[in-house]
């Protein structure tokens, strides 16, 4: 039966987060901090409270012991000081903004005032692949466990896709002792974020660790019956294998809005303030398609602090009189652990950058590099050189002129003057 559109109580509207991952949880949080004391309700599809998903393809794949639990980013007894109503291991299936409804595939319905979209997203599939056992994605504590497993029997692992989440793995990989082959279609490791020089350090960085890198071919086929086998490259060659681990991506969890009115393109369309074309509807993480600073359109962005981001923002605009909301001011941030390296990313960098290594050198993967385009800076880039890089906040945030920034050279601690 379908619930009654709730009215707003006295302590606060009805919040609906549909999404328990860090995007949700770190809205439900912000809103009791902010003094919301209304009804709230967080749907999530996984059966486990919100975790941190940046060990499952790091220490999780190392660690001796096969976990229990992933790591929780909430203690469970916190949790009840956030008075949720918190439904695990449920999907949502449809959204009704009309009767302000969520459906959710139990079959049970529930009313919002104000609803927070935290679905995020799912790693990208290739079908052709998936009826192989030791293909992996890895995007669940499920799936981390999964991989483990067939790792601790294996010899050679093979990774198509040498973005952060690839070249993870295949660092991980060779922690433990495997052969490995990194293979990306495209010229360099994370050419869209560091360019073709910087993306050629981190090319460098698997191959001096022993792996082999195969850079600009695609994968035309696995063979093997029931388990991969061989990894056909489109050059050719084939890779004997024991795994494979695809990471070519992701796409966010969008279809429960399908019919809905919400603009959907890649993620979820939304203003500055995070609000859809939906009144009432937002969107928080992985899935907000929104206006970062300094970037020349809305995108969407899957790092780990844009979550934590777009989460206060929303939680903020949520409760805030209209003319109290705020737009996205955070400048986006990255990093990946590689081996002992590791790679940190300030702004949205673009191949038509100029860049600049200003600090250390890009052979020794230690260096500080400012990318600017029509002489302002627009991001920074370091690898093993996280207090410089921090250093260049302020300037990236603001756009700065690169000549001033050049001569200031503000990653450069300054030394104290004797009295």
């Amino acid at each position: 039966m379908t619930s009654p559109t709730p009215a707003t109580p006295a302590s606060g509207p009805t919040v609906v987060i549909v999404g328990a991952g860090l995007s949700g949880l770190r809205t439900a949080e912000r809103l009791r901090r902010l003094g919301h004391a209304g009804p709230i309700t967080m749907v999530g599809e996984e059966l486990h409270p919100a975790y941190d998903r940046p060990p499952l393809s790091k220490s999780l794949l190392l660690q001796e012991e096969t976990p229990l639990a992933p790591p929780s980013l909430r203690a469970a007894e916190k949790y009840a000081e956030l008075d949720l109503d918190l439904r695990l291991g449920v999907r949502a299936s449809a959204l009704d903004p009309t009767e302000r409804v969520v459906s959710l595939q139990d079959g049970t319905k529930v009313g919002y005032d104000q609803l927070v979209i935290a679905t995020g997203s799912r790693a990208r599939q290739v079908p052709a692949w998936q009826h192989h056992d030791n293909v992996h994605t890895l995007r669940t504590f499920e799936d981390c466990l999964s991989l483990r497993a067939d790792l601790r029997s294996a010899s050679h692992l093979t990774v198509i896709g040498a973005g952060v989440l690839g070249g993870e793995v295949a660092a991980a990989g060779r922690v433990l002792g495997l052969k490995v082959t990194l293979v990306e279609a495209q010229p360099v490791p994370l050419e869209r974020v560091l360019g073709v020089e910087l993306g050629g350090s981190v090319a460098q960085l698997h191959r001096e660790r022993g792996v082999d890198v195969r850079l600009g071919v695609a994968v035309e086929r696995i063979e093997g019956e029931g388990r991969a086998e061989r990894v056909v490259l489109g050059d050719g060659d084939v890779v004997e294998t024991d795994v494979v681990v695809v990471a070519v991506g992701s796409v966010t969890e969008t279809s429960w809005l399908d019919g809905s009115g919400v603009t959907t393109t890649d993620g979820v369309l939304c203003d500055e303030y995070g609000a859809t074309d939906v009144p009432r509807v937002h969107v928080v993480g992985d899935a907000a398609v929104i206006a970062h600073p300094g970037a020349p359109a809305p995108l969407r962005l899957e790092h780990w602090t844009a979550a934590g981001d777009t989460a206060a923002l929303v939680a903020h605009n949520l409760l805030a009189a209209p003319e109290e909301r705020r737009p996205l001011t955070e400048v986006p941030y990255f990093w990946s652990d590689q081996y002992d390296v590791k790679i940190q990313g300030l702004g949205i960098p673009s191949p038509e950058d100029r860049i600049d290594v200003v600090a250390g050198d890009v052979a020794a993967h230690s260096f500080l590099a400012i990318c600017s385009r029509e002489g302002r800076v627009t991001a920074a880039v370091a690898m093993s050189m996280p207090a410089p890089l921090a250093r260049c906040r302020k300037a990236v945030a603001e756009g700065a002129d690169l000549a001033t920034l050049l001569q200031l050279a503000p990653w450069t601690p300054k030394k104290k003057v004797d009295a």
